[in-house]
């Protein structure tokens, strides 16, 4: 299974900023804005136009009860409900959100160890889920810290997050090696730890962001190009004034399923190029704010009412386009002087239309421009203007005049 987005909390607009647990301290309080917040879900930690953590987890989850300062676990909580929830950090504040998602395919590094403590004994509570007594063998063991469980030497169930940790004293930062205390895991375990289990640390790259997010737009309509790429026609919504789509940018494309209340939308592409932009007709480098844009995207799965997403990855500087050599100068056809065949080579010159053109000059002894020429030849206003910097009037031969007998002052 592809990535598939199924939720989204925004902090700051709970009823509650956040609410206690009896020996865990404060949960920040957010607000299911869209689709379903469903109990040890992934995460990302987005704030403003950052993606500043991934693979977080969803190990806790409580609402409070109706009419009641208390509070209650909840296994999923919908669109517009209010949720109080710990996922290994404590910055979560207002204007940050947490993306959920889930992804059977495409999971954490865990190909580096930091450190790895035993399982003395696990315990198990209705509020806040699993917590084991550990012992740290190797390394420091820190909060927030990603983790997984071996047993046997082999890993069980998915990486988790370090929601929270304890010594006899209280709350730690981190547990040195060779010392004892109490790892909270909550929810996230799909696998309950046992007694001699190992509590293995990964190590994650040091980013102060993961990716910047430069904007969205939703497909209203699509024309393939036949060479494997699209254009389509997006609309931004008003109140993304921020919101920017640039040539060369990276894209993902969402598909979006169900309704309000239960929104799902799956990756159905990523690591796209934005091949082109547009607003009315004319093409531009970057397209700010709202309004409706075409794009070119090279790929042919473009439908109706998908999502173009396009993003900056830290580690992937956005990459321009290559650039367009610069064309041979292409030697002007002069229309005073050419040959038949010369002419023919121009825009929109058929042989009548050569033939035309040939009269006209033999009759007129030439044409003052280029414009003249097209309209001797008969062609429309449209072809006319394929005409400049392909062809020329120059100067035209002189040709013996009979004479009339009339004076041009007469005249």
């Amino acid at each position: 299974m592809t990535e598939v987005r199924v939720g989204l909390i925004e902090f700051g607009k709970a009823l509650n900023a956040s609410v206690t647990l009896p020996g865990l301290g404060e949960l920040p309080g957010g607000q299911v804005s869209a689709g379903r917040a469903v109990r040890g879900a992934r995460a990302r930690l987005k704030r403003a136009d950052r993606i500043l953590a991934d693979n977080l987890r969803l190990g806790i989850m409580v609402r409070k009860k109706f009419f009641s300062s208390d509070v209650e676990p909840v296994t999923d909580a919908g669109f517009l409900k209010d949720v109080f929830v710990a996922v290994g950090r404590t910055d979560l504040g207002p204007g940050d959100a947490l993306e959920l998602y889930t992804d059977d395919m495409v999971g954490p590094d865990t190909s580096r160890q930091l450190c790895m403590a035993t399982v003395l004994a696990p315990a198990y509570d209705q509020l806040t889920g699993f917590h084991v007594q550990v012992r740290s063998e190797r390394g420091v063991l820190r909060f927030g810290a990603l983790t997984g469980l071996f047993r046997g030497g082999r890993p069980v169930g998915q990486p988790m997050r370090v929601l929270g940790l304890f010594g006899p004293a209280g709350p730690l930062p981190e547990l040195p090696s060779g010392q004892l205390g109490t790892v909270l895991l909550g929810f996230q375990c799909d696998v309950p730890p046992m007694a001699g289990d190992a509590l293995t640390a990964y190590e994650e790259p040091a980013h102060d962001h993961l990716e910047r997010r430069e904007g969205t737009a939703h497909v209203h309509g699509v024309t393939d190009l036949g060479n494997g790429s699209v254009v389509a026609a997006v609309e931004v919504p008003d109140g993304r004034t921020n919101n920017l789509l640039t040539v060369g940018t990276r894209a993902r494309l969402l598909r979006p399923v169900g309704t309000t209340f239960n929104e799902r939308s799956t990756v159905v592409a990523t690591d796209l190029r934005i091949l082109s932009v547009a607003r009315g007709g004319v093409a531009m480098r970057t397209a700010a704010g709202t309004g409706v844009f075409t794009l070119g995207l090279a790929t042919r799965d473009v439908r109706q009412n998908d999502i173009v997403e396009t993003y900056v990855p830290v580690d992937a500087p956005v990459l321009a386009p290559p650039p367009v050599s610069a064309p041979l100068p292409v030697a002007l056809v002069d229309v005073n002087t050419a040959a038949g065949p010369e002419l023919a080579r121009l825009p929109g010159m058929t042989p009548e239309r050569v033939n035309e053109a040939l009269e006209q000059r033999r009759r007129q002894g030439g044409f003052p421009d280029v414009e003249a020429f097209g309209v001797a030849a008969g062609l429309q206003p449209h072809e006319i203007v394929r005409l400049r910097g392909r062809a020329t009037a120059g100067q035209a031969p002189v040709i013996a005049q009979r004479e009339t007998g009339v004076r041009q002052l007469d005249i």
